[in-house]
């Protein structure tokens, strides 16, 4: 049954206009309240709730209508949909909302072609504070795109619309919600009944829903990317989008949740571009030129680098590697939660830690071995750092403190001292023999990525002058003297998340990568930048310099791997091979041996002929 115009409802407090819409379960109308302003009125299809097949479960129905009416009626927000009051019309529940008077994005899309990036950004700043409320609330929207975004017709404003299959949530807890998406906005987790739930579903969305503005293209679906099915970066079909949000859209909608930013105000700061409150200076002609500017390098041919073997025996991706001093043993750790070690020469698997009691109990995102002793020390994402035997493979302490995930763990030359880095901003400082807790640096306000110690040879004078350096999400590398507590010097230069430093062997060089796609080369002593490396067209992961000082490796999202001339910056090789991002590299001592892991689940070992 559909009301006619002219019936009233809730004792005549509403006059239906007319139909505005319907889906699956729900209609929608237009009517007047008793001040004749406008407002929808939204409720069930009787057909369906009188329809055999779910007739059994019509009063669920109706109470998750109520339940959606209510949670989305404490969303108080300008941004936001607002519920004006909810009441039963005999056996259907309704909920009524105000009139948006305008057109939603999807058809503002289609009458414009693609928005500026001045607008669009305009646009997902207001939802994306509107979902920092709704978020606060316990609440997914669960249906971020561009026709459930409606934008008022008096001013450039856009509202949240449309919280249908919105569904309470506890951040990463396995929660059962109804696999109901948009494919190309919906993330892999919207396709499983029972996956963890959290802010990372509608930053995917949103994120996704930003690509489709600027470019007009609907994203590669989550279950074909799953399916090796690549997603083209924005830029790639508008190449006025700046860098920085090209960049911001792709870790936005990275498949592995985990990746992602954790909460809406984390993604939006990744775009860092403030367009203000002035939509007088947004136009349909405004574009903004890219931040960075990619030139060709220049390739030297020398010997070529040849896969010689493929480690498979993860389960999911290798976020670390790490090759022993004697250049014997591989060290890998994974998103399995395990740690496995290789023996370099033969690609022999020798060893599982971590698989019983005694393992992490989230992905293992840093390994380091120790100069001296047989141990091995393990970072990882549930925020502990563990310390193995090599040997026995037994766990020989769990060092507790950070209070977020610990991204990278590196021993000091002597063995003495381990310093670890986390996203709770922090860098520590750990006796490795005791596991007592040394030091606490503080100085980045955003998470640390990365933290590698200055070689023996740079610091032969003095212990005092022990160096370590930590990059960040923040964009800067910060120098510290270990035993004075202090910070030297803040080298700034990167315009994105810095994602790895490593020294040379001789400690006079520090490079760096970043999700900017650069790397950089700067002068230790005295904090200047030498040379920015240009030609990955991804974020860069992690870099590697050989023990002679002349090659420096990088590892990047763009699945290659490149190999650098030190004193030229000339690009030698770029190897490939990996069908997902690489996400971190190591040089054996000789330097004629490379160890990759990636997200295709794989450890590489590149040999040079």
């Amino acid at each position: 049954m559909v009301w006619n115009p002219g019936k009233p409802l809730f004792g005549g407090r509403y006059i239906i206009n007319r139909q505005l819409g319907e889906g699956g379960i729900g209609i929608t109308y237009l009517a007047k309240n008793q001040r004749d302003e406008l407002r929808v009125i939204k409720t069930l299809k009787e057909e369906i709730l009188n329809h055999p097949a779910w007739i059994l479960h019509r009063n669920k129905l109706r109470q998750d209508f109520r339940d959606e009416a209510v949670r989305l009626a404490v969303c108080h927000h300008p941004h936001v949909v607002q519920i004006e009051t909810i009441f039963d019309e005999g056996n259907l529940p309704c909920m009524v909302m105000e009139y948006i008077e305008g057109e939603d994005l999807g058809q503002r899309l289609r009458r414009m072609g693609v928005l500026s990036e001045a607008e669009a950004l305009l646009y997902i700043r207001q939802i994306g504070d509107a979902l920092t409320l709704v978020h606060s609330k316990g609440l997914l929207h669960r249906d971020l795109k561009p026709r459930n975004i409606m934008i008022r017709i008096d001013k450039v404003e856009a509202v949240l619309i449309d919280f249908g299959i919105a569904r309470e949530f506890i951040p990463n807890v396995i929660q059962r919600h109804t696999a109901y998406r948009t494919p190309g906005f919906a993330p892999p987790e919207q396709y499983e009944l029972e996956a963890p739930r959290g802010e990372y579903i509608d930053i995917y969305a949103l994120a996704a829903t930003l690509y489709n503005l600027l470019t007009a293209v609907v994203p590669t679906n989550a279950d074909d990317r799953r399916q090796n099915i690549r997603l083209e970066p924005p830029q790639y079909f508008n190449p006025k989008i700046s860098n920085r949000v090209n960049q911001a859209i792709m870790r936005g909608m990275d498949l592995e949740s985990t990746y992602r930013p954790q909460s809406v105000q984390e993604w939006l700061n990744l775009l860092n571009y403030d367009i203000g409150n002035d939509i007088a200076s947004i136009t349909p002609t405004v574009t903004i030129a890219p931040e960075f500017k990619y030139y060709a390098p220049i390739v030297v041919k020398q010997s070529n680098w040849q896969c010689i073997h493929t480690l498979k025996g993860h389960s999911s991706m290798v976020n670390a590697i790490a090759i022993s001093p004697d250049g014997q043993l591989l060290a890998s750790g994974s998103s399995d939660n395990t740690i496995k070690l290789w023996q370099l020469g033969t690609a022999k698997l020798l060893r599982h830690l971590g698989r019983w009691s005694s393992g992490h109990t989230s992905m293992v995102h840093s390994v380091a071995f120790s100069p001296r002793e047989q141990l091995l020390a393990s970072g990882s994402w549930d925020n502990t750092i563990k310390l193995w035997h090599l040997h026995t493979g037994r766990e020989i302490q769990t060092l507790t403190g950070h209070a977020n995930w610990v991204n990278s763990v590196a021993f000091s030359p002597d063995g003495r001292l381990l310093a670890s880095g986390s996203s709770d901003n922090t860098i520590k400082l750990w006796h490795v023999h005791t596991g007592r807790e040394i030091q606490t640096l503080t100085s980045h306000y955003d998470s640390v990525w990365s933290v590698a110690y200055s070689p023996r040879m740079a610091v032969a004078n003095s212990q005092d002058e022990q160096l370590l350096a930590s990059s960040s999400a923040d964009y800067t590398i910060k120098l510290w003297h270990v035993h004075k507590d202090k910070e030297i010097q803040t080298l700034t230069g990167h315009s994105f998340f810095v994602n790895c430093v490593a020294f040379s062997f001789d400690g006079q060089l520090l490079a760096s990568g970043s999700a900017d796609c650069t790397i950089k080369l700067w002068h230790v002593h005295t904090g200047r930048e030498i040379q920015t490396l240009t030609g990955h067209s991804n974020s860069v992961w992690s870099v590697a310099f050989s023990q002679n000082g002349q090659l420096l490796a990088s590892g990047s999202w763009d699945n290659t791997i490149k190999l650098w001339h030190v004193d030229t910056g000339r690009l030698i090789s770029t190897l490939t091979g990996h069908s997902n991002y690489v996400r971190s590299i190591a040089f054996s001592p000789d330097g004629k041996t490379l160890a990759s892991g990636s997200d295709d689940d794989t450890i590489k070992i590149w040999r040079q002929e």
